[in-house]
């Protein structure tokens, strides 16, 4: 089987980060945003917002569907694993909505540069393609007619060149951007923690569990 020729500046495909990177958080569309640490790092909890289908989570779908038995209507509520908790104190809801922000609002900084990194590599996929295509003709080609091709191949080369440079710094913005999310997820997992106890003391956390 003849293998078709490759030009050697031919760079490897940029996949598209996962939405559900280890300790991301991100705003989702309805009805499950995914936010928060990592199960092990954070008490699971749903967040479910008064009068939305909207919600901000750190768990498994039996606790989403725990939550959404314990809730009334469309009331706000945050459910928590862990203590077997519920908590509909409106106060206790918007403080746990503002600890989350800070990791919702940069996690979709992060899909808006994964969808850029996702575009890119279907550019370097079809010239790929092309380059292979090339490679093919090349293998069966005339000496004057290889020199041509051999050209554009060269051409494409230098485009996927300049297509990896792309996404080499597209990838150290995620780099800085996930170090950022781990910052944050620190100061995060603090925070809750610290208002559910609080919740806890004041009486406004309900045992359900």
């Amino acid at each position: 089987m003849i293998q078709p020729l490759m030009p050697s500046k031919f760079r490897r495909l940029a996949l598209a980060p996962s939405a559900a990177l280890c300790g991301l958080t991100m705003a989702v569309p309805s009805p499950i945003a995914a936010a928060g640490a990592a199960e092990s790092d954070r008490d699971s909890y749903v967040l479910l917002a008064p009068g939305s289908r909207s919600s901000t989570m750190s768990g498994s779908i039996e606790d989403m569907n725990r939550a959404r038995a314990l809730r009334t209507g469309q009331e706000g509520l945050l459910y928590v694993r862990q203590g077997g908790v519920a908590i509909r104190d409106s106060a206790t809801l918007r403080q746990a909505q503002a600890i989350f922000e800070p990791q919702q609002a940069l996690g979709a900084r992060q899909g808006e540069l994964g969808s850029r990194q996702a575009a890119l590599g279907r550019r370097q996929a079809s010239l790929g393609k092309e380059q292979a295509r090339l490679g093919l003709q090349q293998a069966s080609a005339s000496p004057g007619r290889g020199d041509e091709l051999g050209r554009r191949q060269d051409a494409l080369g230098r485009q996927q060149d300049e297509l990896g440079e792309q996404q080499d710094v597209l990838g150290r913005q995620q780099d800085a951007l996930g170090r950022e999310q781990d910052r944050l997820g620190r100061i995060a997992d603090a925070k809750f923690r610290a208002l559910v106890a609080d919740a806890t003391r004041r009486g406004v956390a309900q045992r359900v569990d």
